[in-house]
């Protein structure tokens, strides 16, 4: 990986706060001290403002500057740059500024580093016959912009899933924050609902991520206990109202953490549950998935093909299914005679540290 010479000024710019977003950026400002460069960030009141924000950075008074508009652009970010000092400037969700930084490059000071969160591209039935061309062409655009002069793009890739060439790939960052007593007294939570086989769905959880589906593949399974540890969108929220009531009038339990959560409440329900449920309909490396792996946990994923290439790596320790009912709820109930799994993944979050400061 490149390396950055120390005592530099480096500006990170992030004015979305939700999801995982801060946590790259307080991961990127945590390497930057430990190099001894002086960090910025880029933002909005709005981000510093959020609960998410609290979670991520609250306790670490980073030195802040503020957008005054709403339109965050390259060149707007080079004006920053210019007016800092700073010889680095990093984007590390970058997905939408790919055309602007092949067509314009970067007129800033030093170097731009960004990051694609979903190299492969998203797409609805019937245009998902287009996804492997459309990821092939956004591939190729990344791979173009590297030749920009001042201009480094890399894409997000999942730990469980080398990838090669021609892009600069980096991997997914992940870091355990589990405390053993918060495992425990979560876990005591879910032991006082009963001898039940506790899954668990988590992060901020909007359509893509298909609870609809998941509770109608649940419905009729009253031995199954459902942990949801994050934020609902208030749209999937009314849709599996009805779902929720069914299922625990069947006898099924259902326990909600609302979010945003601090990192080490988000890990010891992961660590709590018995099995992990991800279902995506959107491609790109999970989090959550190495997080799980990483603690030891079963799995039970469903949906998009980079989950199936994670679930073949985890081997035993993972189940794969399509987006179907009844192929989810055969792979729900093999996980639950599964035995526990016997080794854990062991990964961590240098890679990105790296790559992108």
């Amino acid at each position: 990986m490149d390396q950055v010479p120390s005592g530099r000024r480096v500006l990170v710019v992030e004015p979305n706060p939700l999801g995982h977003r801060l946590h790259y950026v307080k991961l990127l400002i945590d390497e930057c001290r430990s190099k001894g460069d002086r960090a910025y960030i880029l933002t909005t009141t709005g981000a510093v403002e959020s609960t998410e924000w609290a979670v991520h950075l609250g306790g670490d008074n980073p030195e802040i500057m503020f957008h005054p508009g709403n339109e965050f652009s390259l060149p707007e970010f080079a004006k920053v740059s210019a007016r800092l000092g700073v010889s680095l400037t990093v984007l590390p969700e970058a997905d939408h500024y790919l055309l602007p930084a092949l067509r314009r490059g970067w007129s800033g000071p030093g170097e731009l580093r960004l990051l694609a969160v979903r190299a492969e591209v998203q797409a609805r039935p019937p245009l998902s016959r287009m996804r492997p061309v459309k990821s092939f062409a956004k591939k190729t655009l990344i791979w173009a912009a590297n030749l920009q002069p001042g201009v480094r793009f890399y894409a997000l890739r999942s730990p469980l899933v080398p990838r090669r060439g021609p892009i600069r790939w980096v991997a997914d960052p992940v870091a355990l924050s589990c405390s053993a007593k918060c495992v425990e007294a979560i876990r005591n939570d879910l032991d006082s609902e009963g001898n039940r086989y506790w899954l668990g769905v988590f992060g901020a959880i909007t359509p893509r991520k298909n609870l609809r589906l998941i509770m109608e593949a649940i419905l009729d399974q009253p031995v199954i206990g459902l942990l949801i540890a994050g934020s609902v969108d208030p749209k999937v929220s009314s849709e599996v109202a009805p779902l929720f009531a069914r299922f625990v009038s069947n006898g099924g339990r259902l326990i909600q953490l609302p979010g945003p959560l601090s990192d080490t409440d988000f890990d010891s329900a992961i660590a709590a549950v018995d099995c992990v449920l991800v279902a995506h309909s959107n491609e790109g490396p999970s989090g959550i998935v190495i997080k799980a792996a990483a603690s030891g946990r079963r799995l039970v994923l469903a949906g998009a093909k980079s989950l199936r290439r994670d679930a073949a790596r985890l081997g035993e320790q993972a189940t794969w299914s399509k987006l179907d009912v009844a192929e989810l709820r055969r792979a729900i109930r093999q996980a639950q005679r599964a035995p526990k799994p016997t080794s854990a993944v062991d990964l961590g979050d240098a890679e990105f540290r790296r790559a992108l400061t």
